[in-house]
């Protein structure tokens, strides 16, 4: 049996080892002791025929077997736990939903926390909920929890800034020009478009509520959206300058636009590009993310491997599933081979990523590509002309950061994802990155330094606004 696969609520997924050994590190359980374990549970549910199993099963077969490994003393401290594989049911009113790390930090973001203190929290609650054995919890504990952590974290200002987020939501309404329906007025909503400029969200945060605070000492209970553009855009002016302020406008305007923007982001595994595509996402108001190894993904669960090797394997390994005849395998450098099993495996993705792009086109909606995949010079469609099209590659200069970024996402995916693997292949991983880095230069993509996340937006956020530039859309930007 090729592999056991867990049922929830939201569908089935594949059994982690990793979660399992998550689960037994905070008790003191040495690692070795716990791989050997979570080894040992998976095997056993083969070994009984169990393709898929509930949580309270897998729960079952994991305590038995860690009381047989480990005692009963262990086994009865992680009994008093919810496990990373069962979930957590968030309840608000008639209402139940899964407990989301996810939405947990973007409402943090919202209350002015940077993307990593909110993403930092929102891994601190989780922990706390499952250590408290916590399965089902009111949306108004939640509320409690979050705020005890945020003021254990961060301090008493901090609690109460979270706990005020939303304390004047629905009494000032913004409407529009078109005549649709009015809308509340949300401090989030702008600070998220000030953070789309480059702010901090803190800084974002408090020129949001200047401005809520000025409106309602005017007495104000209805703004028309140009007029609140502008008066942002004169903010803006007095607060950081012309060249600012015109940004703002400029990505407003990309908002309004009838044309989408499509953002292709590149770069090899473990340079940042998911983090980048996320925060530049959250911050220009575009839902639609498409990270290409989920493309990859699709078509492996649907082309074998005889028919298509190079795609059963990482980017980096993609060479190994190369048929070459002897002779020109002696003569062909394993740098040729390397970038030859790379640029096979990106030519079938990118028919899946020119058909994302294409519909998208078509339906007028923005994304955001992002992914090892995403080399421009694949995915030209026939639909070029009716987007946006703002290319860009992530970069790692520093090695030794390289490296630490797999020990880093080793420990934050409980081993799922293990460093031995990419740090055998760094060689190859770094090889690639030489060869797109070049690509770029001569194509004139951009290329944006990968070592810090907030430069990493900014420079983003520059390039952005000069496509914008580039292609005209500074009509209409007082309108």
């Amino acid at each position: 049996m090729a592999e056991v696969f867990v049922r929830l609520r939201r569908g089935r997924w594949p059994l982690s080892k990793g979660l399992l050994v998550e689960a037994l590190l905070p008790l003191g359980v040495p690692l070795e002791a716990a791989q050997a374990v979570a080894h040992t549970v998976e095997e056993r549910l083969k070994a009984e025929g169990h393709s898929a199993v509930a949580p309270r099963l897998l729960r079952k077969v994991f305590l038995e077997e860690v009381a047989r490994a480990l005692g009963a003393e262990v086994a009865g401290r992680l009994s008093r736990q919810t496990l990373p594989f069962e979930e957590i049911l968030v309840l608000q009113g008639k209402r139940r939903r899964p407990f989301s790390k996810g939405l947990l930090a973007r409402s943090l973001e919202e209350a002015g926390f940077s993307l990593k203190e909110a993403h930092e929290l929102a891994k601190e609650v989780e922990r706390h909920l499952r250590q408290e054995g916590v399965k089902q919890i009111s949306a108004r504990r939640l509320e409690e929890v979050v705020a005890q952590e945020v003021g254990r974290a961060m301090g008493k200002g901090a609690r109460r800034r979270y706990l005020q987020r939303q304390a004047f939501a629905g009494e000032l309404f913004v409407e529009e020009e078109s005549g649709e329906p009015r809308m509340p007025f949300s401090k989030g909503i702008l600070a998220q478009s000030l953070m789309g400029i480059g702010f901090s969200p803190e800084r974002a945060y408090r020129l949001a509520r200047e401005m809520e605070k000025a409106l309602r000492l005017e007495g104000r209970r209805v703004i028309r959206r140009n007029e609140l553009r502008e008066r942002v855009y004169q903010a803006l002016l007095k607060e950081a300058g012309e060249e600012v302020a015109r940004r703002y406008l400029l990505l407003r305007s990309l908002r309004r636009s009838a044309r989408p923007v499509h953002i292709l982001i590149g770069g090899v595994t473990g340079v940042g590009k998911s983090v980048l595509a996320s925060a530049l996402a959250y911050r220009l108001g575009i839902t639609h993310i498409v990270p290409s190894d989920a493309v990859r993904e699709v078509f492996r669960a649907s082309l074998s491997q005889d028919l298509l090797p190079t795609l059963h394997l990482s980017t980096f390994e993609a060479w190994k599933a190369l048929s070459t005849e002897p002779s020109a395998a002696e003569e062909e450098s394993h740098e040729i081979r390397v970038m030859r099993g790379f640029l096979d495996q990106v030519a079938r993705v990118a028919v899946g990523l020119r058909a994302i792009q294409e519909r998208s086109a078509l339906e007028g909606t923005s994304i955001v590509l992002e992914g090892v995949h995403v080399v421009p010079r694949y995915l030209d469609h026939p639909y070029r002309d009716r987007v946006l099209t703002v290319p860009m590659l992530v970069v790692l200069q520093d090695e030794k950061l390289h490296q630490d970024r797999f020990l880093l996402r080793d420990r934050e995916t409980a081993h799922a994802r293990p460093r031995e693997k990419y740090l055998t292949h760094f060689y190859e991983i770094r090889l690639i990155q030489d060869h797109l880095l070049r690509w770029a230069q001569e194509e004139g993509v951009p290329v944006i330094p990968g070592e810090d996340l907030d430069e990493a937006v900014e420079k983003a956020l520059e390039v952005l606004v000069a496509y914008l530039e580039a292609q005209g859309m500074r009509e209409g930007l007082h309108a």
